[in-house]
């Protein structure tokens, strides 16, 4: 279903044959429906509470396309999720990723208290690169990096692309806001995002264990 939507939209988009942002939120509320249903372990809590504010995010963001300061609240805090979540499951204290987040929403409200909503934006998707790709890599490669690791690690995997397509939804999102290469970053935020959040909620533990290192 949520590939048939993305493919709608983008079809919309490219041709610019309509207005698709309906279709897109329901995409997002989709995942977050499926996530809710995944909810057996802490796990799948994280990602089902991250899916609900990326549903609130997008509320602001996209749908109403006001109240940037909410979205990008709501933003972080999805992402300081998915920041526990990798540490949670690597057995490591929680990383400089979270520092990173809060630092790019400190940013983004100091820019945005003198009125650059856009620039704020933009700050904010740049800030979040460099812990989204690094934590798209170790999600990906959580072990030696050998292929048998990573063939029998598919949750795990799952969660790493997914941030890795969120690093590139970013990307276009900071690239579009600054008004650069805006014909393909305008089309290519979705592109990216959607099968980012399908991955994540595929990447949800449904059984106490399946992401655990020991068992895996």
């Amino acid at each position: 279903m949520a590939g048939v939507l993305w493919a709608i939209f983008l079809i919309l988009d490219i041709f610019q044959l309509g207005d698709s942002t309906w279709i897109k939120f329901f995409s997002i509320c989709l995942c977050c429906l499926t996530a809710l249903f995944g909810t057996h372990t802490v796990d799948g809590k994280l990602v089902a509470a991250a899916l609900c504010l990326t549903v609130g995010a997008d509320w602001f963001l996209l749908v109403r396309d006001d109240h940037y300061l909410w979205g990008i609240g709501l933003f972080t805090v999805v992402q300081l999720i998915y920041a526990y979540r990798l540490c949670l499951h690597r057995d490591k204290l929680i990383s400089w990723h979270i520092f990173v987040r809060l630092l790019a929403l400190g940013a983004a409200i100091l820019i945005a208290c003198r009125g650059d909503w856009i620039k704020a934006f933009a700050v904010f998707c740049f800030a979040n690169l460099s812990a989204n790709v690094h934590e798209g890599y170790t999600g990906v490669y959580p072990g030696s990096g050998d292929s048998l690791t990573i063939l029998t690690r598919p949750l795990r995997n799952r969660f790493g692309w997914g941030l890795f397509l969120f690093f590139w939804c970013d990307l276009c999102v900071g690239l579009y806001n600054l008004g650069i290469f805006t014909s393909f970053t305008r089309v290519g935020m979705w592109l990216f995002y959607l099968p980012s959040q399908v991955l994540i909620v595929l990447s949800q533990e449904l059984e106490k264990g399946d992401m655990d290192e020991k068992t895996i």
